[in-house]
Order: C-alpha cells, then sequence, then structure tokens
C-alpha cells in the first residue's frame, strides 16, 4: 500500500492567507485570519493518519510560514549547508539552477544524522519550472509491513549509523578535507533502530535512508552494504509512494517519523527555488 488518502474541502485550509481579490502578501503584512490552536490539531490528528499533506494556493510569506509551522513544535534554525532566507534563520532556501544543480534525489528523512531526528518538515514552492522538479514521498510503514516476517524479525535486532552522508561533497567543495572533517565534527552522527517506531502512533517503520544511512553496526561493510541495498531498493518502490507536481504557493506538510522523501532533478536549465522550515520537535506529543 502507499499512502492513505485524504481530500481537504476549502474550508478545511486553515493556512493563513491574506484576505482580499486574491493579491499575495508581501514581506511585513499583517494578517487576522491566522491559524487557531484547534486547526493545528485538527491538522496534527490529519498528519498522523496521513504522514503527508499538500495546500495549493497559498503563497506565504516567511512570517506566515514560519507562523504555521511553529503551531507544531520548536523550529530548526540554520541549516549546516543551504542558506538561509535573509532575516529568518529558520527559513532555509533551496535553489538550484544551472549553476547550482540539484542535489537531493536520494530518499532521505530530514535530519536523521540527529539523536533525535526531526519531527516535520514544512515545504512550499516558490519558483517551480515548467516541467519536472516534483517530489515524491515513501511510505516507510508500508514498506515495514511488506518485509518477509523472517527478515523483519531480524532487522528488530540492528541499528545503523546515519551522519551527513552526501553533504561531505559541500564540505569538500568549500574547505577540502579539512571542511570535511570540521563539518563531521560539527553535525555528529547518530544511532537509529533499523526498525523504528512512531513515538505518537507506536506504528513499526523502516528507519534507513540512502543520504543519511551508511552502516549496520556488528556487520561487516560487505555485509552491511548489501542488505541496506536492499532495503533502499525496497523504500524505492513506486506501490509505496505518493508524488506531488508543485505549482507556485504549493505547500507540503509532512512527518519525518515514517516518511521519506525525494526531489526530482529533471529540470535544469531551468530553475526550482524552495522554502523550507523543519520542526525540530512535536510539541503535542507528551499529551497524546
Amino acid at each position: 500500500m502507499g499512502f492513505p488518502l485524504v481530500r481537504l474541502k476549502e474550508s478545511d485550509l486553515f493556512i493563513p492567507r491574506r484576505r482580499g481579490s486574491g493579491s499575495r502578501p508581501r514581506r511585513g503584512d499583517s494578517t487576522d485570519d491566522e491559524i487557531s490552536d484547534s486547526e493545528a490539531d485538527f491538522l496534527y490528528d490529519t498528519l498522523l493518519k496521513h504522514f503527508v499533506l499538500f495546500f495549493r494556493d497559498q503563497h506565504l510569506t516567511p512570517e506566515q510560514l514560519s507562523f504555521f509551522a511553529c503551531k507544531f513544535g520548536p523550529l530548526e534554525g540554520t541549516h549546516h549547508t543551504y542558506e538561509s532566507l535573509e532575516g529568518f534563520d529558520h527559513v532555509t532556501v533551496l535553489n538550484m539552477g544551472p549553476e547550482n544543480p540539484p542535489d537531493s534525489a536520494e530518499w532521505h528523512a530530514d535530519l536523521t544524522f540527529n539523536q533525535d531526528a526531526a519531527f516535520a518538515s514544512v515545504l512550499q514552492g516558490v519558483e517551480i519550472p515548467s516541467v519536472g522538479g516534483d517530489t515524491l514521498w515513501a511510505n516507510c510503514f508500508a514498506v515495514h509491513d511488506a518485509l518477509p516476517p523472517g527478515l523483519r524479525k531480524d532487522l528488530e535486532e540492528l541499528s545503523a549509523v546515519h551522519d551527513m552522508g552526501s553533504f561531505r561533497s559541500h564540505a569538500y567543495k568549500t574547505g577540502g578535507i579539512d571542511g570535511i572533517n570540521e563539518q563531521m565534527s560539527s553535525v555528529g552522527s547518530a544511532v537509529h533502530p533499523i526498525i523504528d517506531h512512531h513515538p505518537v502512533t507506536g506504528l513499526p517503520f523502516v528507519n534507513v535512508n540512502e543520504t543519511f544511512t551508511v552502516h549496520i553496526l556488528g556487520m561487516t561493510q560487505p555485509e552491511s552494504r548489501r542488505l541496506l541495498n536492499y532495503l533502499f531498493d525496497l523504500i524505492n518502490r513506486p506501490q509505496f509512494h505518493v508524488r506531488l507536481r508543485w505549482q507556485a504557493g504549493t505547500i507540503a506538510l509532512w512527518d519525518n517519523r515514517g516518511s521519506q522523501h525525494y526531489a526530482v532533478d529533471d529540470y535544469l536549465p531551468e530553475r526550482r527555488i524552495m522554502h523550507r522550515v523543519v520542526v525540530s520537535s512535536d510539541a503535542r506529543q507528551s499529551q497524546k
């Protein structure tokens, strides 16, 4: 199975938008129709059931995007590689084009090199290519359920190391081997069980990803590589996926705990600009 589907009515879209004749909000605009706690609770419960939510025609300012994200928990600060939007440390700018080719065409969950991996991510399309640039999400709860029972039992005893992974290339480009060593020291690494459990629902999911998972503890490197490649191939099967065709102003909100995503890099020489805010921890987790 892929993702359990939900169709939200226009009246269910509670993300703040500027009232009026359809004009897009600008930096510094105020709004009196911001998302309420009860509306955020509704979206949170929907997110737990469906893992990823899409909203069309939002066109949020950085202030509004940040306000929306912080209704779910505290926000991550500056990214270790990508630049932040000026004046907004927690709004990461993903600006990919001919002079800065896309680099995230790998399955990953955000920031799993942190021991406490990020709860959720909010991504808004700002400048979208005329063709391509879609994002896919994989349902890793369904991937777990598709595992052969014997292998699933064996995987429950194993853990894997996550580190900055392919971001080493960025570090080397800007600072050589010293840059890699400095970034590795700064960013650190984490160990996560291969079969992890969602902290709220308790559902089991496969917690390895192509970008950041580098080694299975207790195995030789060849053994680890073969098993990881098997799991990566399973995650890559289309029956576990949902795909979004971006438009400017579209927003995706997803739960990193049990889903992964993949940004398709098929749009050069056009440009793709996105604004991302990462919610570091779940403000409602202790209430569930």
